[in-house]
């Protein structure tokens, strides 16, 4: 009952049935990324292979937290069960949890979990474990509740809307507003977003969030053309006078650090304590000091930020190892498949292969393969084409290729295939470039 269950769903669009495999167990000791995929809206989400719906099937629920002991159980209502079997579902899920713990771990919270009587609010109890009380969610809701009272508001009734609701104008209902107009953007509401736009900057230039962040926009601007016109000449040295010249300027000096993040080095600090050492003044040694702590604040933050991408990209693949359909499981976190992950991915896939564990490599392979399957189907149809060409062997076997495909040629394409190539050049990969340049001059005879 625990493991992922291979089940056959009729769609409810189309009327074909078709496989798929549901959790009912979600263990974040077991798979650290089922409590994101939960917040998401991505468990049990599932494809019809026939006309493409997509949406989530509802199926009983165990979640379990064993750092918070946390169990929480959820069954749809709409399964309608009776007491006795919901009794017995919820005692198979518990002791496939209480089974998979070792023999000294807590169990006694297993045996008496949570209830939740939806999904939502398997969801709220999840959040208030980690601290996000019912009141905080309330105030989210009523935030996106007024961005659309405001977006629909006549001019009087949103004067009034934003005099009674001052507390909430902080910097996630700006956030908010930002994106709730690009989406009216996309949708062709031009005046929705329009609207939304003037509200937000009202607050921008009314409210202390919205000062502050037009502070931190400003810094950052000023902070991008500086470096900028120092050009090939950054070094750690000019680039600590830029810091000292900004040293009244907390939100400029945070800029700068983003922005230089990579010279936020053992160097650059032994250079800024060599300045501390030699100022003249204790004022100036204070607040040289003040820059110091606050850079190794930022570098501390961006450390942080760093293990936690990779770690993240790590419960990733580990979850992927263990999934008993790898594309389903791929498809069900495309959010998480990013850079960082195909790295971890490679350094793992190398050091199996050194070991010579060849289950593990042919598993991570497999991993890769289909990720990579799935980022070429998804790509434009120019960068397929021009994958496609750079994937044969020879440039005979390319250049047939384009011929036999000319109809796909367009001036766009010749651009891309321009860019591409001064992209492997930049990155070192210069045979590839040079095919590209030959195929290129090849299609653009097509469109003569």
């Amino acid at each position: 009952m625990g493991r992922p269950m291979s089940t056959s769903i009729t769609c409810p669009v189309c009327g074909q049935p078709f496989g798929a495999i549901l959790e009912r167990i979600l263990d974040v000791r077991i798979d650290p990324t089922v409590k994101e995929r939960l917040l998401g809206g991505r468990i049990n989400l599932v494809t019809c292979p026939h006309c493409g719906y997509r949406g989530a099937v509802g199926t009983p629920l165990l979640y379990h937290d064993p750092t918070k002991k946390l169990a929480i159980v959820y069954v749809p209502m709409e399964l309608n069960l009776q007491q006795t079997d919901r009794e017995r579902l919820v005692g198979d899920l518990t002791n496939a949890v209480i089974r998979s713990l070792p023999e000294d771990a807590p169990k006694g919270y297993l045996l008496q979990p949570q209830t939740a009587l939806t999904l939502q609010g398997l969801i709220e109890q999840v959040l208030e474990a980690d601290g996000v009380t019912q009141e905080m969610l309330q105030a989210e809701r009523r935030k996106v509740e007024l961005v659309n009272e405001l977006a629909d508001a006549k001019p009087e009734q949103r004067d009034q809307l934003l005099e009674e609701n001052w507390d909430l104008f902080d910097l996630g209902f700006l956030e908010l507003l930002t994106a709730t107009a690009q989406a009216a953007t996309q949708a062709g509401d031009q005046r929705r977003a329009l609207r939304l736009l003037n509200i937000r900057q009202y607050l921008m230039d009314n409210t202390e969030t919205g000062q502050a962040l037009k502070a931190q926009q400003e810094a950052l601007l000023e902070a991008s053309q500086e470096l900028q016109s120092l050009g090939q000449n950054v070094t750690r040295e000019t680039f600590i006078e830029l810091l000292v010249q900004a040293i009244d300027n907390p939100p400029k000096v945070d800029a700068l650090a983003a922005l230089g993040r990579a010279l936020l080095d053992y160097t650059t600090f032994q250079l800024i304590t060599a300045r501390i050492d030699a100022a003249r003044t204790e004022d100036e040694k204070a607040a040289l000091g003040a820059l110091r702590d606050r850079l190794l604040e930022i570098n501390a933050e961006y450390e942080q930020q760093a293990r936690a991408v990779i770690q993240r990209a790590a419960d990733t693949l580990r979850m992927l190892m263990a999934a008993p359909d790898v594309s389903s499981a791929i498809m069900s976190n495309l959010d998480r498949i990013d850079d960082t992950f195909l790295q971890v991915l490679q350094v793992n896939l190398e050091e199996a292969r050194k070991s010579g564990n060849t289950p593990v490599s042919d598993r991570l392979r497999q991993i890769r393969d289909e990720v990579l399957r799935l980022i070429q189907t998804s790509a434009p149809p120019e960068i397929r084409l021009i994958n496609d060409l750079l994937s044969l062997e020879s440039e005979a076997e390319s250049l047939a290729l384009l011929r036999s495909r000319h109809s796909e040629i367009t001036p766009d394409f010749i651009e891309v295939m321009a860019q591409i190539a001064e992209q492997l050049r930049a990155g070192g990969n210069e045979s590839a470039a040079q095919r590209l340049d030959v195929l290129r001059a090849e299609a653009e005879q097509f469109i003569l």
